[in-house]
């Protein structure tokens, strides 16, 4: 009886800053723009001090960062697969 009142309430409770949908879209749309700004920035700005050749390319601390985020995504993929459990091991 009480899991359904707790049930109840929380399909009633309305939805954080966060989950709204407009914020959600707000929160991207700003993500978007300040990404843009930092590679437009890199137009204006040269690393004094390259280790390699490849760091004096444009754009590069952005897609750089960006297939690096990507490889360890994947990288954690394949590792959940590997070590992961689940979902109700605990429960069993």
């Amino acid at each position: 009886m009480n899991a359904s009142k707790h049930k109840s309430k929380r399909v009633t409770d309305p939805p954080s800053w966060f989950e709204r949908p407009r914020n959600i879209n707000a929160m991207i749309a700003g993500l978007v723009i300040v990404c843009g700004l930092l590679v437009v920035a890199d137009l204006f700005y040269t690393n004094p001090h390259p280790h390699f050749d490849l760091e004096t390319s444009f754009g590069f601390q952005a897609w750089f960062g960006f297939v690096s985020f990507v490889v360890i995504v994947f990288l954690g993929r394949i590792l959940r697969m590997i070590v992961g459990r689940k979902e109700d091991y605990y429960d069993r």
